[in-house]
């Protein structure tokens, strides 16, 4: 069954008397773009798409106006790696190394947890234009997006995190995708947030993620009733290559190769693998950016 959803946006909420904040996504427009760009089979476009989530979480954290992060992980399983980038002005993007596994993709029901396998080694860069602000990675077993991402915001942080993320996948597309982070923050009320990581623990959060609940209604659920919420903050599937882009890293190429495919009458092919676009930059273009060398 298909269910309703909100476009792509992040939402946060605070409880000023258990000082816990909550922040949910809804990535599920950027998804299916993804899927489609990437032209992924299920299995990877479920595992792109619950990756896509946690990333958008971790982009709340961002405060300067061209900062990203990027949630890597390289796991054991056949899909091989996962690369997504959130930025600041609400863009994401992100690919899968393997995009089509034949024996999980025939499965009647998709495992992404077969595709990503028993470790994972997940790394998690912030970064200005040029710059890296902060780096952390750690090992995970077996591999997880969500564990990943808890276990950096424990470990590097040293902040007390719950993270659950919902990937739900009908008839081998997206269906949704969506994910929530619950903080409790130091002088916060233990006993409430305990008392949220039994309603995580039971599957209860999950069930409200999956059904497309309201961030307002989770709160609710969980116990917690005097939350204030801010304004929804839009999402959306984009990327930074561009034709001009294409052509710069062209002008960087060896004189040589540009002479070959010159000679070749050969176009040049680029697709990028962050949005899977693609870009031909025909001859004629390919002997202006040649002759600016001499």
């Amino acid at each position: 069954m298909i269910m309703s959803k909100v476009a792509d946006s992040l939402l946060s909420a605070f409880s000023p008397s258990a000082k816990i904040n909550f922040i949910q996504v809804e990535v599920t427009d950027s998804a299916r773009e993804l899927e489609r760009s990437h032209l992924c089979g299920p299995t990877a476009g479920l595992i792109q798409a619950e990756a896509l989530a946690g990333v958008a979480l971790l982009g709340s954290e961002l405060t300067q106006p061209e900062e990203t992060v990027t949630l890597r992980l390289r796991v054991s399983g056949p899909v091989g790696a996962v690369l997504v980038e959130a930025g600041a002005d609400g863009g994401l993007r992100g690919y899968t190394r393997v995009k089509v596994l034949n024996d999980l993709d025939a499965c009647e029901e998709l495992d992404a947890s077969a595709a990503l396998g028993d470790w994972a080694e997940v790394q998690i860069v912030r970064s200005l234009p040029g710059k890296i602000l902060s780096s952390a990675a750690t090992d995970v077993t077996p591999a997880s997006v969500i564990k990943g991402i808890e276990q950096y915001y424990r470990q590097s942080l040293q902040r007390q995190v719950l993270v659950q993320i919902s990937a739900l996948a009908y008839g081998g597309f997206i269906d949704g995708a969506r994910g929530l982070l619950i903080e409790c923050l130091p002088d916060g009320n233990r006993e409430v947030f305990n008392r949220i990581a039994r309603f995580v623990e039971d599957g209860t959060v999950l069930e409200c993620l999956e059904a497309s609940a309201s961030l307002g209604t989770i709160c609710e659920t969980v116990g917690v009733s005097d939350c204030v919420f801010q304004k929804p903050t839009p999402l959306r599937f984009a990327c930074r290559c561009s034709a001009e882009r294409v052509e710069g890293m062209l002008g960087g190429m060896p004189s040589a190769d540009l002479e070959a495919m010159i000679l070749e009458d050969r176009p040049a092919q680029i697709f990028c693998h962050m949005c899977g676009k693609g870009y031909q930059v025909g001859v004629d273009r390919l002997q202006e950016i040649l002759k600016k060398r001499v």
